[in-house]
C-alpha cells in the first residue's frame, strides 16, 4: 500500500489514504499493460510489469511505448500522492537496454521538486540490478483535490 505516508498518518488519515490507494488502482491502462501498483508514499511511487509477448516489437524486444507507459502510470501517482490532482505535461525517456518477454520491469518514480503549479519527477525502469531506461517528467498541479480539498487533514503535507 503506501510507505512513507505510514509515519505521517493518525486514524482520521487512514480513511482518505485508503480511497486514495484504491483509486490508483482503478488505473484501466495499468490493467492493460499488466501494471501493477507495489507501492507508494509521499511523492513517490513503485510499478511493476511483467513483459508479455503481445507488448513487443517486430525486432522481439518490448515496445517502447510499453516501457513509457509503465514509466507514466508510475509518475501519476508519485504526482498525485499528495492528494492534489496532477497531469502530466511532459515526459521524456531515454531507452538504454532492451528487455523481452518475460522480463520483470520495475519503474520507480520520485518527485524531485514540487512548487504551487509544478512537480519534476524522476523515473528509473529497471529489470533486477539493471537499469533500462530513465525517465524526467513534469507534471501540472491542479487546485481540485481527490475526494475535495475538506477530505484531506489542514495539516496534510501540501508540497
Amino acid at each position: 500500500m503506501w510507505r512513507r505516508y505510514r509515519d505521517l498518518v493518525v486514524d482520521d488519515d487512514v480513511q482518505v489514504l485508503s480511497r486514495l490507494d484504491a483509486l490508483f488502482r482503478t488505473d484501466p491502462t495499468a490493467r492493460g499493460v499488466g501494471a501493477r501498483l507495489v507501492s507508494w508514499g509521499h511523492g513517490d511511487a513503485v510499478v511493476s510489469a511483467e513483459v508479455t509477448e503481445q507488448q513487443t516489437n517486430f525486432m522481439g524486444v518490448t515496445h517502447g511505448g510499453v516501457i513509457f507507459t509503465i514509466a507514466d502510470i508510475a509518475m501519476s501517482v508519485a504526482s498525485n500522492s499528495f492528494g492534489r490532482v496532477a497531469l502530466a505535461v511532459r515526459l521524456d525517456i531515454s531507452y538504454l537496454r532492451g528487455t523481452r518477454p518475460g522480463d520483470q520491469l520495475i519503474a520507480t518514480a520520485t518527485t524531485t521538486h514540487t512548487s504551487r503549479r509544478f512537480g519534476h519527477h524522476r523515473l528509473d525502469l529497471t529489470r533486477g540490478d539493471e537499469l533500462v531506461a530513465q525517465a524526467s517528467g513534469t507534471t501540472y498541479r491542479t487546485d481540485e483535490w481527490h475526494f475535495g480539498q475538506q477530505s484531506w487533514p489542514a495539516d496534510w503535507p501540501h508540497d
